[in-house]
């Protein structure tokens, strides 16, 4: 009897294949979750920039849609000068100018379902702030580590990104936001998957074929 059984991974709903490992190091090589998403045709970027006034706003407006299909987001600002952020969350709103959105795959035709829009007006703010933070001059904040810095947006609703000049000069601003589109599978899911594989005596270590 044996105790080892060998490992193969589902490249289709039908194939399995046994994974290789790299010749020079015996290693397992993989990639990041979010860069499997770029191949998937899933993860988006847009940016905007602009001269900002005297103690004024550069407003960014994000709305979800009300799907399962979440945004795992992140952003990244940059400003010449002094500078105050927060993000509002479930903000009231009239939509402004729609950024250009870009998929990351520049061959996949997969369009985004999360909007993107600058200086909207008709603004509420709100009182949910899900990050503040005041930044100097010449200082660049947000990206980085996804596990410390992503946030996964709440569907079917409206954020307001304010980033307000607080010198009395014009103020270079640039702001860029990167995300993927998911939809959540959930333990429920992923329970039932396994109950299914139970009940139909599916063997993984098997190699499936298309018949």
């Amino acid at each position: 009897m044996s105790y080892f059984q060998t490992i193969k991974g589902l490249t289709s709903d039908t194939t399995s294949q046994v994974p290789r490992i790299d010749t020079a190091t015996h290693t397992l090589q993989t990639i990041e979750y979010e860069h499997h998403e770029i191949h998937l045709g899933s993860s988006f970027t847009c940016s905007y920039t602009a001269d900002i006034g005297n103690g004024a706003n550069m407003d960014i407006e994000i709305v979800t849609p009300d799907t399962t299909e979440w945004a795992h987001f992140l952003y990244e600002l940059e400003v010449e000068a002094e500078s105050h952020l927060t993000i509002y969350e479930a903000s009231t709103l009239t939509e402004g100018t729609a950024l250009v959105v870009h998929n990351r795959d520049r061959n996949s035709a997969t369009a985004n379902t999360t909007l993107v829009y600058h200086t909207p007006t008709g603004i509420t703010t709100g009182t949910t702030k899900i990050r503040e933070a005041h930044i100097g001059s010449g200082k660049t904040i947000g990206g980085g580590n996804r596990g410390t810095q992503e946030f996964i947006l709440k569907r079917n609703t409206k954020y307001l990104i304010r980033i307000t000049n607080a010198t009395t000069s014009n103020n270079y601003m640039s702001i860029k936001l990167d995300w993927y589109e998911h939809t959540n599978k959930g333990l429920h899911a992923l329970t039932q998957e396994l109950t299914e594989q139970v009940i139909t005596g599916d063997d993984l270590t098997t190699e499936h074929t298309p018949a």
